[in-house]
């Protein structure tokens, strides 16, 4: 069930109403139910999978508290709980690419090895789920009291608005709500209705025009366009894969504030980072703090001696959020680069005392950061974007063969470009300022807004049902 549809126009009023019109000692039954229906909506095959990682998770997690409280470390327990956890991903999305890799590699040296492969597609949102659960078992580890509660942790582990495509939310930012069943505070429904708006004209009118009038001809043939429409088609996917993923995020970040649940912002304007750095704490923000949190903090951090290590822990902290995307190679070098250049941040920063974010001395300081951290995301997303590795040298040589006609994109699909940055760059303030002016407007101008909403797309968008992009991860 995607967001921008009809399907989900209908079910999350529905959802809506059930859960506020059930007794609140029902309320939970009902979460878990709309949310694993929302789940099975997708594909009934796969609901097995997200309900015996939720089982694995909880159970493991008193598991491993239960033989802490006995004296032992439960170091092996923790081991045990975390490769059952991770097995369904390690066999769904890298079985494959591990397995014809080994086969490839041992072919070279003369033996021949067969292994099974994996036919079935990749469940929606394993990725998203599996690290969830990963967290909590880890948290419960470190001496924190495991859930006990059956309905709350399945709806901490299910929540539909989050569920697919994040943001990975940890026991600490949900379960607490989840035990007191917040009522509705004022504000919160036109905030969520604002963020819902808002997300599907991100989703409908941004990124998918932008990707069918920009970005999907560009990399289905990149050999047909000049070097001048294949640096567009970057920028093209750059603004899209942004807009895709942040509608997402405000779709679900609005879809939970109507149940009265608060969920973690997942993007803070991105692409006016002014290091690499600090783009990672600004894109895909949980996922960053969860690698920072169980990858980075447990490796040493920078606080290990020699300073090596402190770039061994950045180059493997990266390494895992670029595997975390997907399972091939062009992800692997896509980790490896951001890693490369995080600690050639780490390393300036040694020596001037800066922090990401700390404020520039001056516009040209800023400018030439901005401009070579903006440069450098464009083009690692190649690899993000182009099926292998091999298609993605070829693009990027395709930027320097010194063709530059003026690029054929129909004006809506420039229209759309040119609007999405600019909004992106736009003073944060002006968006804070029309949530405001949508909050204090009232039902009846809620209506409205939503029905020009849905005009806009119906008469703008592309009329296909288009997936978000993270979905695949």
């Amino acid at each position: 069930m995607l967001f921008p549809t009809l399907d989900y126009l209908l079910f999350l009023p529905l959802s809506v109403l059930a859960y506020w019109f059930t007794p609140r000692s029902l309320r939970l039954a009902v979460l878990a139910l709309v949310s694993v229906a929302f789940y099975a909506s997708w594909r009934l095959a796969y609901l097995p999978v997200l309900l015996g990682v939720t089982a694995i998770a909880w159970l493991g997690g008193a598991w491993v508290s239960a033989r802490r409280r006995s004296g032992s470390t439960g170091a092996w327990s923790l081991l045990f709980v975390l490769i059952l956890l991770l097995s369904p991903l390690l066999g769904f999305k890298y079985w494959n690419w591990l397995s014809g890799d080994l086969v490839a590699a041992l072919g070279w040296l003369g033996l021949e090895l067969e292994l099974p492969r994996v036919e079935l597609a990749l469940p929606v949102g394993i990725s998203f789920f599996t690290f969830q659960a990963l967290a909590y078992v880890v948290d419960v580890s470190r001496d924190r009291a495991p859930e006990k509660g059956l309905l709350r942790f399945v709806n901490f582990l299910v929540f539909f608005p989050q569920l697919v495509a994040g943001p990975i939310v940890r026991r600490s930012e949900l379960l607490p709500q989840l035990c007191s069943l917040p009522l509705l505070v004022k504000g919160q429904v036109g905030s969520g209705l604002f963020r819902i708006g808002r997300g599907m004209l991100k989703k409908v009118l941004l990124a998918d025009i932008v990707r069918v009038g920009m970005v999907d001809p560009i990399f289905a043939e990149p050999e047909r366009f000049t070097s001048l429409e294949l640096l567009i088609g970057l920028y093209a996917y750059t603004l899209q894969i942004y807009y895709d993923f942040s509608g997402y995020t405000d779709i679900a970040l609005g879809s939970a504030k109507l149940f009265g649940f608060e969920l973690p912002e997942n993007f803070r304007r991105p692409y006016k980072a002014t290091s690499v750095a600090g783009f990672w704490r600004r894109w895909h923000i949980t996922l960053s703090n969860w690698v920072r949190d169980y990858i980075y903090y447990p490796l040493g951090g920078a606080r290990v001696r020699p300073n090596g290590r402190i770039y061994f822990n950045i180059m493997a902290t990266l390494l895992i959020i670029g595997i975390w995307h997907g399972a091939s190679w062009n992800f692997v070098v896509y980790g490896l680069l951001h890693g490369a250049a995080v600690a050639l941040n780490r390393a300036i920063r040694a020596r001037t005392g800066r922090r990401p974010d700390d404020p520039l001395p001056g516009r040209w300081a800023w400018f030439w950061r901005f401009a070579l951290t903006f440069h450098f995301v464009v083009l690692a997303r190649i690899l993000f974007r182009a099926t292998d590795f091999m298609t993605s040298w070829s693009y990027f040589c395709g930027l320097f063969d010194g063709s530059f006609v003026m690029p054929r994109f129909s004006a809506l699909a420039w229209f759309m470009f040119a609007l999405g940055y600019t909004i992106h760059f736009s003073p944060e303030a002006w968006q804070q300022r029309a949530e405001q002016l949508f909050r204090e407007a009232g039902p009846g101008l809620w209506a409205l807004g939503l029905a020009a909403v849905t005009a806009a797309c119906m008469l703008l968008g592309t009329g296909e049902q288009l997936a978000f992009i993270y979905y695949q991860f």
